[in-house]
């Protein structure tokens, strides 16, 4: 039987395609700034809905649903946040008709990886007190396990300045409302 063999120009040529072909893992829309916005999909909804539901079921608190609003909501806010690749506050419509959880992290990191950053948050959460300790932020994740809180929207995009990731989720209705527990 005789062996095959490949010119190395070919396997050049065919090396250079698989990296360069697009993945439907890694698609991206590109919104009118240039920065590259996670294209809405059910398996991007899922990880951040799954993520915030297994929060959400360990405090037993109701499950949240996906929100398309929300999630347009998101991406926009996400886009204008990977602009600049910062978390600073952006002036919005309506503050407090949604409530707002943002994320910056460096390299890629999906809807799971995003909400579990927040939900991480629960060991700077007392409930007795229902205050976070000292020195500690747990917004993020009082906000994930909000009761009132039924509707979410999420969306991540890629920095327009490197490849780290901005993540928006919005919440209807809102929570951390001052001196009410979440739950």
């Amino acid at each position: 039987m005789q062996q095959m063999t490949m010119s190395p120009s070919i396997c050049v040529a065919i090396l250079f395609l698989a990296l360069v072909s697009p993945s439907p893992s890694s698609a991206s829309i590109n919104n009118n700034n240039g920065v590259a916005v996670a294209a809405p999909s059910v398996p991007t909804a899922t990880q951040f809905l799954q993520a915030h539901n297994d929060a959400r079921r360990a405090v037993g608190v109701a499950p949240l649903t996906w929100n398309s609003t929300l999630e347009q909501d998101a991406e926009r806010y996400a886009g204008r946040l990977g602009i600049r690749c910062k978390l600073e506050p952006l002036k919005w419509d309506a503050p407090r008709i949604y409530g707002l959880n943002t994320y910056w992290g460096s390299g890629f990191n999906d809807g799971a990886a995003v909400t579990g950053s927040w939900v991480y948050e629960q060991q700077s959460y007392d409930h007795r007190a229902n205050a976070c300790a000292p020195g500690k932020v747990c917004v993020s994740y009082t906000q994930v396990v909000w009761n009132t809180t039924r509707e979410l929207g999420c969306a991540h995009c890629t920095c327009r300045s490197s490849r780290d990731t901005v993540a928006v989720c919005r919440y209807f209705p809102p929570g951390n409302y001052r001196g009410v527990p979440p739950y």
